[in-house]
């Protein structure tokens, strides 16, 4: 029955490829082929970095351990890919751009995956947090996702300020930390999870918040950058 179903909902409702626009699936083969993997970098200078650890020298200024990216943002499939997840509100995108990925076999000890939250007027307006939805995928059974911050400013989307300044003061003070969160987060090591990474002003914002409270590390995981 399911199979009829889907059947008639494919042939109502044809799903096409959200970036060369040919029918049968949001992404197709071709398509996903040529997207183009990230160069792991110092997510401060931007120079070559193993897994995108933050160099010793930077770290000071920039508060987070590293930023580990799986797509280059620069591509224009991964854009369209991107914007389609965001302001298409296509969420069945996420797990087919994500599926092949080969997902960390050992997180480690102490590890926790947060989501960077989206303020609550917009989470509705979307219907669901793209950040959210990559955290679980990319969890497994062996990691939590906690939802530890909550964002308490609507600011405006980053994605229209291209000045670094202003992207900076737009979204400073936006976050908290939950009630009850401080001590799940001790001495934990966060994974803080994005759909893209830029000038990384909110992951910034969200990694002092975490560290005010105990955490001990705080690395970025970003499906583009």
């Amino acid at each position: 029955m399911s199979v009829i179903l889907d059947f008639l909902i494919d042939f109502i409702f044809p799903k096409f490829c959200v970036i060369c626009d040919r029918e049968g699936a949001f992404l197709c083969r071709k398509c996903k082929k040529n997207l183009s993997s990230a160069l792991q970098v110092c997510p401060m200078c931007t120079r070559p970095s193993i897994y995108g650890l933050t160099h010793e020298y930077c770290r000071k200024k920039f508060g987070m351990d590293g930023v580990l990216s799986i797509f280059d943002y620069r591509n224009e499939g991964v854009k369209k890919v991107v914007e389609a997840i965001k302001f298409g509100f296509n969420k069945e995108l996420v797990p087919i751009v994500l599926s092949g990925f080969r997902k960390p076999s050992n997180w480690g000890k102490r590890v926790v995956l947060v989501p960077v939250p989206l303020h609550r007027y917009r989470e509705n307006w979307r219907g669901f947090n793209q950040a959210e939805v990559i955290a679980r995928l990319m969890a497994g059974k062996k990691v939590s996702v906690v939802s530890a911050l909550r964002r308490i400013k609507a600011t405006k989307q980053q994605a229209n300020i291209t000045d670094r300044r202003a992207r900076v003061e737009n979204i400073r003070g936006s976050f908290q930390i939950e009630k009850g969160m401080k001590k799940e987060l001790m001495g934990k090591k966060v994974i803080l999870v994005d759909d893209v990474f830029t000038s990384g002003a909110t992951s910034r914002e969200c990694a002092k918040e975490l560290k005010k409270v105990g955490v001990k590390q705080v690395w970025g995981l970003v499906l583009a950058r």
